[in-house]
């Protein structure tokens, strides 16, 4: 990360940060760790004695050579943590592109529809947060992406792809489904390059009872599974 993408908080407020708890890349005020920085060193503390907390509260430690928290860092295309990155969208004004990014994720399913109208009712009706700090709006808008539907396939297609799992002739995987991976039970960091996928055990459909628990809140008609 150079010093002009650190200075340019305009465009670049918040870096990329490893959770110390838990595997996620989480969001960093760069604005706030600075100055924090600097009232450190002001006191005779060192850098390394200083913790940092995520946006979402959670301490972890910036990664530079990740760069900025934004829509087309490769480092985000999976564990993105939610909670994060509704507060930078709120901040920026990116709240169209956050629910599109997952919307993405419902392949295009119509139940892709129903989570759009339960952000838009938060949107409308949660009180917001202090500016750039996690509150109502922001965690009750990461709780329903977190409970987004997704679409999935076998963990058979997941590793071999469609055909070397299910014939030459079959283009479309016969338990494709529409899931909430947050409810379902999803394989961990042990699993490696496969984390994430749903192993069959426990597969709950979309939408799930929190999503429906939201939209039965806000009046939105859910419709069929």
């Amino acid at each position: 990360m150079s010093a002009q993408m650190v200075e340019d908080y305009d465009s670049y407020r918040f870096g990329i940060a490893a959770g110390l708890s838990g595997p996620g890349w989480h969001a960093i005020d760069l604005e706030v760790m600075w100055a924090n920085w600097a009232s450190s060193r002001a006191a005779g503390l060192k850098r390394e004695d200083l913790e940092a907390f995520s946006v979402c509260g959670a301490r972890s430690q910036l990664v530079r050579k990740l760069g900025p928290f934004t829509y087309d860092s490769r480092w985000l295309e999976k564990l993105r943590c939610e909670r994060c990155s509704w507060v930078v969208a709120l901040n920026r004004g990116t709240v169209e592109q956050e629910i599109e990014l997952y919307l993405a994720d419902a392949g295009g399913d119509r139940r892709g529809e129903l989570l759009r109208q339960i952000f838009t009712a938060i949107l409308a009706d949660a009180p917001p947060g202090p500016e750039a700090t996690a509150g109502h709006r922001s965690e009750l808008l990461a709780h329903a992406a977190r409970h987004r539907p997704v679409g999935t396939v076998c963990a058979d297609c997941t590793r071999q792809g469609c055909a070397d799992a299910h014939g030459a002739e079959v283009a479309v995987c016969p338990d494709a489904a529409v899931v909430c991976t947050e409810c379902s039970f999803t394989t961990g960091s042990w699993a490696g390059q496969w984390q994430g996928v749903t192993t069959g055990e426990c597969v709950v459909g979309a939408p799930c009872s929190a999503l429906l628990a939201l939209a039965e809140h806000y009046g939105i008609e859910a419709g069929l599974r």
